[in-house]
């Protein structure tokens, strides 16, 4: 259950940060699209191992 938390945080955060992303580039061609994306991939892994990292942190002080 934990980890199907992490996986739609971290969705909702690559979907959020390419709709974002596109809207502020205003230029729908496909390679923008595909490096939002892209981008967007990143950033949702990285946040997923910080959102994990700091849930892991906070059962050790528990």
């Amino acid at each position: 259950m934990v980890k199907r938390k992490f996986v739609l945080q971290a969705l909702a955060a690559v979907v959020l940060y390419v709709g974002i992303s596109l809207i502020l580039e205003k230029e729908y061609t496909n390679e923008i699209i595909l490096s939002e994306v892209l981008e967007g991939l990143i950033f949702g892994l990285l946040y997923g191992i910080f959102i994990w990292f700091r849930e892991r942190l906070k059962k050790k002080k528990e």
